[in-house]
């Protein structure tokens, strides 16, 4: 797959395994993007991932430019990210924080 259009990325201090069952599978928004979660080690537990990838197959080339317009949405994922890890952190009982 391409370059994500977005990432942002949190830690959780625990492991991959107790995290898993708290992430959505990939989801599809529509015709034009599909956002993933993915876990990688990180010194400090678990970093979580989140990328939007562009999966048009038509008009693939007016997501980028569309994308310009959609003022802030980076910075909401990276909320909505740091929440939802917030809430899986004080559910298992560890730290989160964001990452970059």
């Amino acid at each position: 797959m391409s370059r994500p259009l977005f990432e942002v990325a949190g830690v959780i201090a625990t492991t991959a395994d107790r995290i898993a069952p708290y992430l959505p599978e990939p989801v599809q928004g529509g015709w034009w993007y599909r956002g993933e979660f993915v876990t990688e080690p990180h010194p400090r537990g678990t970093r979580v991932v989140h990328r939007v990838h562009n999966v048009a197959t038509r008009g693939r080339w007016a997501v980028p430019l569309a994308n310009r317009l959609f003022i802030g949405y980076r910075a909401n994922l990276a909320r909505g990210l740091t929440a939802r890890l917030a809430e899986i952190a004080a559910e298992l009982g560890v730290t989160s924080h964001p990452d970059s």
